[in-house]
């Protein structure tokens, strides 16, 4: 069952074009009243559920795509970043037609599946219950994060209902959606039945996120608290193995908590995150690249931001720093590694010269040989400003053109980090909101949070806020906290900054604003005093009481003009 799970769970996504939610009935899902009569009926409509709840744009998994949104990623071209889209931009509708799929597959199971529940061991039955409510939590939550308000409904839709259904608050979104979580949380295992179900842990930390985007802190403390005590969850010791299919796979900790996962037992689907973010001089293709701004958020291995550290050197910026930014960003002197049509390949990623050094397996020594990332036109110099990412490329068990590498959704480092936040803006600082933070830097040998911080406010906001997006970057959760926070104002109306043109001319320290100011708790840079030393692009656009939110897509209020759009749009 677990590969014929897998491979129509992901097989299914290619099926999801662009056609409006309305049409999202599943087509293959019989319409008699005497289905779901049978538990083996409830699971075959489960994997429906499923198969819509992984979201696949162009072999990625589309959250994955959030990220370069925001000020920490960009795409090759300026994208929804931006600013200059509207509502009939496709990657506006795609997100919408994904999330509602999940929601109506979901919807169509929960409705029908009460007529097998004589024939279903009650264990059984409130499992597959509660696995389809979560899923559809999934959808409401990508769509109220993505888009404010929402149509919202939990049953199959009448045909009258698609031209007259209107936004629902999302605060009364959510408030639904917690009970439902709730009630699958007591209804579900901690332990998924197999790898890439979704299980307590999960329910739990959906609640977190969904009451975080409605600022209920004391809500999401309590269930990443109930996760935390819970004990089933911890963290991999190795950061770069949740990257990795091997590490993947094996899950040491248990961190990894629900995830995108491709089948092995046939050629297609791949992933192509390693592809699109790697080193051209090893054939990559380098189309996605992370930015000055992440770069600046990593400490250095003393603990202090880099404009405080005496650790930290211009001319040399990833030495002694957090050991996160080697598995997160490729800077300049990198020896990066990775396999290409079947042949090993490895070179020293060089932003500076025409050539590079260039390992030969046959000799087994490095060569001068063309630099495709300093010369190619889409590449990381001309285009990338000097960075690449390098979360999910440089895993050499897998090939770059057609990896099996997965991608979590959710980890166990990010319900420590919401918990910590929680607790914080809840200003109830104690030492299990230090443990928290402690844990998740001990495992990048970080030291622990310094009795100063902890003694701060202040200085514990902007940590938590600086752990979490250094943690979980080109994991697709910052544009969100990025609303949030109301930053995307004063980090998106700026020029794309990069590294140091030259190698001769290197940046300064970076300033973060006055003590306690708004840029010095989201440690925000101003790099206009450093322009002619970097590696820039466009300038973005981010409005304010516009970009907080997504147009709806522009079809979907041509078909129902009672939905409404969002302001400014």
């Amino acid at each position: 069952m677990k590969k014929i799970f897998l491979t129509i769970a992901i097989l299914g996504t290619l099926t999801t074009g662009c056609d409006s939610y309305l049409d999202k009935q599943p087509l293959d899902t019989p319409a008699s009243t005497t289905y779901l009569s049978t538990e083996a009926e409830i699971n075959l409509a489960l994997t429906g559920v499923y198969s819509s709840s992984y979201w696949n744009t162009g072999n990625l998994p589309s959250q994955i795509l959030l990220d370069l949104y925001t000020e920490i990623g960009v795409e090759r071209t300026g994208s929804l970043a931006s600013g200059s889209f509207d509502a009939a931009n496709g990657t506006i509708a795609n997100f919408w037609n994904f999330a509602y799929t999940t929601v109506s597959r979901a919807n169509v199971l929960l409705d029908g599946m009460a007529r097998a529940k004589a024939n279903t061991p009650v264990a059984t039955y409130n499992r597959l219950e509660a696995e389809a409510k979560i899923l559809r939590a999934w959808g409401y939550y990508h769509l109220i994060g993505l888009y404010g308000d929402v149509p919202f409904y939990t049953k199959p839709l009448e045909p009258s209902e698609y031209y007259s259904l209107e936004r629902t608050p999302k605060k009364t979104i959510i408030d639904a959606l917690l009970i439902d979580l709730d009630d699958a949380a007591t209804k579900i295992n901690w332990a998924s039945t197999e790898r890439g179900r979704v299980n307590k842990g999960v329910a739990l930390g959906l609640k977190a996120r969904l009451a975080m985007l409605d600022g209920r802190y004391k809500v999401a403390a309590e269930a990443t608290n109930t996760i935390i005590t819970g004990g089933q969850y911890g963290l991999n010791p190795n950061y770069a193995d949740l990257f990795k299919k091997t590490g993947q796979t094996a899950n040491a900790g248990k961190e990894i908590m629900f995830e995108f996962l491709l089948p092995d037992a046939v050629a297609n689907p791949v992933s192509y995150i390693g592809l699109g973010q790697g080193s051209r001089t090893i054939a990559g293709q380098s189309g996605r690249f992370p930015q000055q701004p992440l770069v600046d958020k990593f400490e250095c291995r003393d603990g202090k931001r880099i404009d405080q550290s005496p650790l930290y050197d211009p001319a040399n910026p990833s030495k002694n720093r957090d050991s996160r930014l080697k598995w997160t960003v490729t800077m300049h002197g990198d020896t990066i590694e990775a396999t290409a049509s079947g042949a090993k390949r490895k070179c020293v990623f060089n932003i500076y010269d025409v050539n590079t050094q260039v390992f030969n397996y046959t000799t087994g020594k490095y060569a001068l040989a063309t630099n495709a990332d300093f010369s190619n036109a889409f590449g990381p110099v001309k285009n990338g400003m000097g960075y690449l990412w390098a979360k999910f490329t440089y895993d050499v068990d897998q090939d770059l053109f057609r990896s099996k590498g997965g991608f979590a959704y959710m980890r166990y480092a990010e319900i420590l980090l919401m918990y910590a936040e929680s607790k914080i803006e809840l200003g109830e600082i104690d030492a299990s909101v230090i443990n928290a933070l402690n844990l998740v830097r001990k495992r990048s040998q970080m030291p622990n949070v310094a009795p100063e911080v902890a003694a701060s406010p202040v200085l514990m906001k902007q940590l938590a806020r600086r752990e979490k997006i250094v943690e979980l970057a080109d994991e697709g959760l910052h544009l969100f906290d990025m609303r949030r926070w109301g930053t995307g104002v004063l980090t998106m109306n700026t020029k794309v900054y990069g590294a140091a043109k030259e190698a001769a001319k290197p940046t300064p320290k970076p300033t973060f604003g006055g003590t306690g100011s708004v840029q010095d708790v989201n440690d925000i840079v101003d790099y206009t005093s450093t322009d002619a030393l970097r590696f820039s692009r466009e300038i973005r656009s981010f409005v304010e009481n516009k970009h907080n939110l997504w147009p709806v897509p522009q079809r979907e209020r041509d078909i129902n003009p009672k939905i409404t759009q969002n302001p400014n749009w």
